[in-house]
């Protein structure tokens, strides 16, 4: 513990050095850091000069392309008790975005991401994220907006919002992406998808077969919440199922989130889980257990002065990476408009594995 604190006060005093995350980011964590830097830029805005908001933009006949970037540098040290500490430092992000809105009602984007691996730091690949077309009807249904997203896309399950660095437990089991269509209606307060795409684990039934179905609700700009149902969890990115010859039948999953503002202080809950077993072929080829996993993550965050924001988490899982509980605690400062320096402590106490302590620094830079 002594040398964590030791590498905790080495970096709020230099905060420039590049960093690490021992963890590839995610599109939720992407948007959850993008929306801390945005928060804390616009209460800079009070002090100092405002910072122009509008992306950059490039036109040409009519036609606009905006450009949009994130830059993310972390350093990180891990400690398992018995074991030795772990230390790196890593280009955890770079975006790039390109986004085009030809009208009102046709659009598009592409977001272009790299992630430095700390277990293959050789491998320089720069990934499509996303490639997503976006069409509105100019009619409304309901009195709402029927909209079409269709791409390379994350899927509607789960909302993930986080004010820390590390991703919530909820998000590492079900955060899912795949090429897919996603029918929306749009309305003031009220959003409501329906998602199909062919999923990659089920392979004895090469089709488009896999559902989610979301809605989310905004009654006052200060309140939110909403539910998602997906066909099958064995989907998500984390790699659930090892051995798909293994897998036999679809495991549907569910998850609740809720989001409040009251002053300076944000709240957040979420709670995601499979509605059903396992198939115990799976067990020990997984972090599963053959029963239903399950993921909950609270958090609460508090912005004392016109650029910090301090936040801390408690988080579990049920059936999943061994029955985790965290705890962490994280600060946030502005040092610039649209650059934000962050400092996190995660504590893991896992049921049968040794606890574990980890620091992570970060600097971002959204352009």
């Amino acid at each position: 513990m002594k040398r964590i604190l030791s590498l905790a006060t080495f970096l709020l005093i230099i905060s420039t050095l590049p960093a690490l995350a021992a963890h590839p980011d995610t599109k939720s964590e992407i948007e959850s850091l993008k929306e801390r830097i945005r928060s804390l830029e616009s209460r800079l805005g009070e002090e100092q000069e405002p910072a122009e908001e509008a992306p950059f933009t490039l036109s040409a006949l009519g036609k606009h392309l905006s450009i949009g970037g994130l830059l993310e540098l972390e350093a990180s040290l891990e400690k398992t008790e018995g074991e030795t500490e772990n230390s790196d430092l890593t280009l955890a992000t770079a975006q790039l975005s390109l986004e085009t809105e030809i009208n009102e009602n046709l659009g598009g984007h592409v977001i272009l991401l790299y992630e430095e691996d700390p277990d293959n730091p050789d491998d320089e690949t720069l990934k499509v994220d996303e490639a997503v077309i976006s069409l509105a009807c100019p009619n409304r249904l309901a009195g709402m907006t029927p909209t079409l997203q269709a791409g390379k896309l994350y899927l509607p399950f789960g909302n993930f919002n986080s004010h820390l660095i590390s991703d919530p437990l909820t998000l590492e089991l079900g955060e899912t992406s795949d090429t897919a269509a996603i029918f929306g209606l749009e309305g003031e307060t009220t959003n409501l998808s329906l998602g199909v795409f062919n999923g990659a684990v089920d392979t004895d039934n090469d089709s488009i077969d896999t559902v989610v179905v979301s809605a989310t609700f905004q009654p006052e700009e200060t309140f939110g919440f909403g539910l998602s149902w997906i066909s099958d969890l064995a989907e998500s990115d984390n790699g659930l199922v090892a051995d798909k010859t293994l897998y036999g039948s679809a495991v549907p999953a569910a998850a609740a989130y809720l989001s409040a503002v009251f002053g300076q202080f944000d709240f957040e809950a979420e709670i995601l889980g499979a509605l059903d077993n396992f198939d115990r072929p799976l067990v020990g080829l997984s972090e599963l257990t053959g029963n239903r996993p399950l993921a909950w993550n609270l958090e609460a965050a508090w912005m004392p002065n016109d650029r910090t924001q301090l936040a801390v988490r408690a988080e579990g899982a049920r059936d999943f990476q061994d029955d985790v509980r965290r705890y962490g605690i994280a600060g946030s400062y502005g040092i610039f408009p649209h650059a934000v320096l962050a400092l996190e402590y995660l504590y893991a106490d896992p049921d049968a594995e040794a606890k574990s302590h980890s620091l992570t620094g970060q600097l971002a830079f959204e352009f």
